[in-house]
């Protein structure tokens, strides 16, 4: 198959770290991939083999992005044309509408979030694609007004370098997090103060904090550590590249976000067999990763006392937490890359064989 797959970026997000991986599984598996980024906001690329355009189409308004999108969609001739959020989704229907090419929307995000009312206008209008590939059953139910062929494939659980654990006493006294910095959607606030909390009880132990923000959300965060008396205590390093090489000697990783997909940096953490601590965020990506008390902790959004106990309880029962860790890593074995790879080449080739 010809596959064309546009995205507006492609940076340290989840959505693009997913984006890639479908990329480059497609074109490992044979298939001709063609990926195309509409702005400037470029960290990571495809890999070699995979043909790669990049332009800015910021100075245009959305009939003259669809109209670029639609030439380059007719110029690599593509089968199926694969987009990822809302911008790149509203780009790829209207641009596939009376080609052969068939459009794939894939919504990476809470359809249901408050205030998301770009997302309201347009999905009347998603009535006009040619098929939608959904993270969770509940959003994939919320696009129902797709006409064409839909398929629920969750992300893959990878293990990106082999990683070997200590037990739980043997290991660092750190508590891991990381992605995006965001208090609106991570809650990164409710991360330092539920780790205020535990603090108290477990002084040796310290926060880090992976990523970084672009909207000044790190600033905030830096005045709340201070003001909880924690800047000994609370480390925020910036990205990190081999997620799981740099977090196997921490003894927890925390995720505090209000909603998500399903949360890669989660999925990451239990491959290699963390033990893991996840607030019950929308849609349901976290519940669906973690049965509560076999194979990690949920715990309500935005409650920060829960989070703290769940913590102490973590830290003080070393051997329920190795082996919370043991039963995390079997979603190596439930989301592997092959399963999750058989199921996107299967739902392409069906999309395309169907009238």
């Amino acid at each position: 198959m010809k596959i064309f797959m546009l995205m507006r970026f492609l940076n340290f997000s989840g959505a693009s770290k997913m984006f890639l991986w479908v990329a480059n599984t497609l074109s490992s598996a044979g298939h001709d991939v063609t990926v195309y980024v509409f702005s400037n906001n470029v960290t990571h690329k495809p890999e070699t083999g995979i043909s790669f355009i990049n332009e800015n189409l910021a100075n245009k308004g959305i009939i003259g992005k669809i109209h670029s999108v639609r030439n380059i969609i007719k110029k690599v001739d593509a089968d199926v044309s694969i987009s990822f959020l809302l911008d790149a989704n509203v780009y790829n229907t209207f641009a596939c509408l009376g080609l052969k090419t068939k459009s794939v929307i894939c919504e990476r995000n809470d359809p249901f979030k408050p205030h998301y009312y770009k997302l309201k206008f347009w999905k009347p209008f998603f009535r006009f694609a040619d098929g939608g590939v959904f993270q969770l059953k509940k959003v994939a139910e919320y696009y129902s007004n797709i006409k064409g062929k839909t398929a629920v494939i969750p992300n893959p659980a990878v293990i990106t370098s082999k990683v070997v654990l200590r037990p739980f006493e043997e290991r660092e006294k750190n508590i891991v997090t990381l992605g995006r910095i965001a208090i609106e959607q991570k809650r990164n606030d409710l991360q330092i103060k539920a780790f205020a909390l535990f603090h108290k009880k477990h002084p040796n132990y310290k926060l880090i904090i992976y990523g970084r923000s672009i909207n000044g959300d790190d600033l905030k965060l830096q005045e709340l550590i201070k003001e909880e008396g924690l800047t000994e205590s609370v480390c925020m390093p910036g990205v990190i590249d081999n997620v799981q090489e740099t977090i196997k000697n921490s003894q927890i990783y925390l995720l505090t976000s209000d909603y998500e997909g399903i949360p890669n940096t989660l999925m990451e953490a239990m491959a290699i067999g963390l033990p893991c601590i996840s607030t019950d965020c929308r849609p349901g990506g976290a519940s669906l990763l973690i049965k509560n008390e076999f194979n990690g902790l949920l715990v309500p959004c935005g409650d920060s006392k829960q989070m703290a106990d769940k913590l102490c309880w973590l830290a003080e029962h070393p051997h329920e937490a190795d082996s919370m860790g043991r039963n995390a890593k079997n979603i190596v074995k439930d989301l592997s890359g092959e399963k999750i790879k058989s199921l996107w080449i299967k739902f392409l080739k069906d999309l395309c064989q169907s009238e």
